[in-house]
């Protein structure tokens, strides 16, 4: 072996190996992601799979499949399962040798799941673990089908009777319950973000003003670091005393009230109940939203502004701009992509917004639940009626929302820098 083959080997012998190390520091950043937030979202996903809530004391499930036009275990919709099907054989002996018609969908479904209290088979064949609007459809749908190929009732009414004891995936349900009239995810959705704009609108606007007065240097502004420190303070309030705050300012007695009364601006016995008006309600949720965030919102555009060269501003100065065409010129696009993160993260936390709805209407979502958000509702799953597969499947959608409107954001803003 030559002695500079040695030499190398000697060297390679003596060359300690520190990046080994970094493994180990960057251990618990994955342990803590894996047991907080990976297994939490795997959990999450497995529930909604399967159909997992408690009634009364029993608690139903976790099942992968339900019956399709039944609520509950076999013992409590057991014996409607059995008198539906009593019944269709008795239809099926009084349309025997009979042609299907139009009207048999609503004879049959008049006869299992009668609307009218009145009717004689209202106790023995309907009651809440009825599904009546799945069973009419497809009812409906076998009757059409059963009209256009000729069929004998009889036949279609077989079809019917064999589908009564049939079954559905938990997911399909657990759909079907998120997305149920009246009481949807859709309605919950909407007040969020009326809620979230309401709050929003006034933040981004107040914000930029405040940026581009702070990061000035014409201006001069006196007490900077103080009013800096000002506006960020709300955002260290508790949610929960900031509610508790305006309960107390916007009550009939409260502080607002008598001052009104004192402008006589308002009659004394005739208050202005805020938190019996949607509109009053909603909009005192989105100014605590804002009085919150704004600040934060305020030192990540100032951020963003102070990184841009200030050579661009000294030529627009000279070349004869003036402050509102330098803003919407030269401070607007080039603090986009900061803009763009501001927004992002903003609906991200606004349809995540919880704690300030919850405490001001003491969960309810008062007046008619039109303060009540997408979280809040999903809370009432976990805690009230403890409907885990419900809850996972709305966390599913919620989770896909978020990222779907998050990258239309994302494409609408920052469609200009896509192109370069």
């Amino acid at each position: 072996m030559s002695d500079a083959k040695k030499e190398k080997k000697q060297k390679r012998r003596k060359t300690v190996q520190y990046d080994r190390w970094g493994y180990f520091f960057i251990a618990p950043f994955f342990l803590i992601f894996t047991i907080f937030s990976l297994i939490p979202l795997v959990t999450t996903f497995v529930y909604s799979f399967f159909e997992n809530y408690r009634d009364g004391l029993t608690q139903i499930g976790p099942n992968i499949s339900v019956q399709k036009y039944f609520n509950g275990t076999r013992d409590i919709y057991g014996w409607q399962l059995d008198s539906s099907q009593d019944g269709m054989n008795e239809l099926i002996a009084t349309y025997k040798g009979e042609a299907t018609t139009p009207d048999l969908a609503d004879k049959v479904v008049e006869f299992l799941s009668p609307s009218d209290s009145e009717d004689p088979n209202f106790e023995v064949y309907t009651d809440n673990n009825f599904r009546r609007a799945a069973f009419a459809a497809k009812v409906s749908k076998l009757v059409d089908n059963g009209v256009k190929k000729e069929l004998p009732a009889v036949d279609v009414l077989n079809q019917i009777k064999d589908e009564l004891p049939k079954k559905q995936a938990s997911f399909i349900r657990n759909i079907q319950n998120v997305f149920a009239s009246g009481d949807n995810i859709a309605r919950y959705f909407l007040n969020t973000l009326i809620i979230w704009a309401i709050g929003f609108i006034p933040q981004i606007i107040i914000s930029l003003i405040l940026a581009v007065w702070f990061t000035n240097t014409e201006l001069k502004l006196k007490f900077q670091q103080f009013f800096k420190t000002v506006i960020y303070m709300p955002n260290l309030i508790m949610a929960s005393a900031f509610a508790m705050l305006f309960f107390t300012l916007f009550s009939p007695n409260g502080p607002i009230e008598l001052l009104l009364q004192q402008m006589e601006l308002r009659e004394a016995g005739d208050p202005i109940r805020f938190f019996t008006r949607p509109g009053w309600t909603r909009v005192l949720i989105g100014l605590m939203n804002f009085l919150m965030w704004y600040g934060n919102t305020t030192i990540l555009l100032m951020a963003g502004i102070m990184g841009i060269d200030n050579s661009l501003f000294e030529a627009s100065r000279i070349d004869g701009a003036s402050p509102i065409q330098t803003f919407f010129k030269v401070t607007v696009p080039l603090l986009l992509p900061i803009f763009v993160y501001v927004m992002i993260t903003s609906l991200i936390g606004g349809i995540q917004m919880f704690d300030v709805p919850q405490i001001l209407t003491k969960g309810t979502g008062a007046p008619n639940r039109t303060t009540m958000t997408i979280i809040m509702k999903l809370n009432n799953y976990l805690t009230i009626s403890k409907n885990f597969g419900n809850a996972g499947c709305m966390s599913i959608l919620i989770f896909a929302v978020t990222g779907v409107l998050s990258g239309l954001v994302y494409k609408m803003t920052m469609q200009q820098y896509r192109s370069k």
